[in-house]
């Protein structure tokens, strides 16, 4: 697999969502919104960052490390349904929701472990985060 790509379609101040889109898998996506970069804050800029594999440190379970994102450290693929599960990290989910009065997506540990067998023995690769404007 040559890359990961994030297209992101909606940027708001209650969230910034889109869908991650590889070979044999697709899922939607949410993030926190764009707040200038801000670790744990925000979401990361658009561009082209390694994937690395390693392991979500609240959860303790595998997951994908957005690595060199300028100024940050420690952005992960991992499960989460609002923008309060994550903390300028990416949360898959397997369509677009509301939960708990906010947007969000569903049923996101379904979406993730789909996603990680999609990634199966992939240690390293390359995601793109772009806006996608039909």
């Amino acid at each position: 697999m040559d890359e990961v790509l994030l297209e992101r379609f909606a940027y708001s101040p209650f969230g910034v969502f889109g869908r991650i889109l590889i070979p044999e898998f697709e899922c939607f996506t949410v993030e926190r919104p764009w707040l200038d970069n801000k670790p744990r804050q925000s979401c990361i800029p658009e561009g082209e960052y390694d994937l690395r594999l390693g392991t979500y440190n609240r959860g303790g379970y595998p997951a994908y490390e957005v690595l060199d994102v300028p100024d940050r450290t420690l952005i992960k693929i991992h499960v989460g349904n609002t923008i309060d599960d994550v903390v300028g990290c990416i949360a898959p989910g397997k369509s677009l929701a509301y939960m708990e009065r906010k947007w969000a997506v569903s049923s996101s540990k379904k979406a993730f472990g789909e996603f990680m067998e999609a990634m199966a023995g992939i240690e390293q690769t390359r995601i793109r985060i772009v806006h996608y404007s039909p």
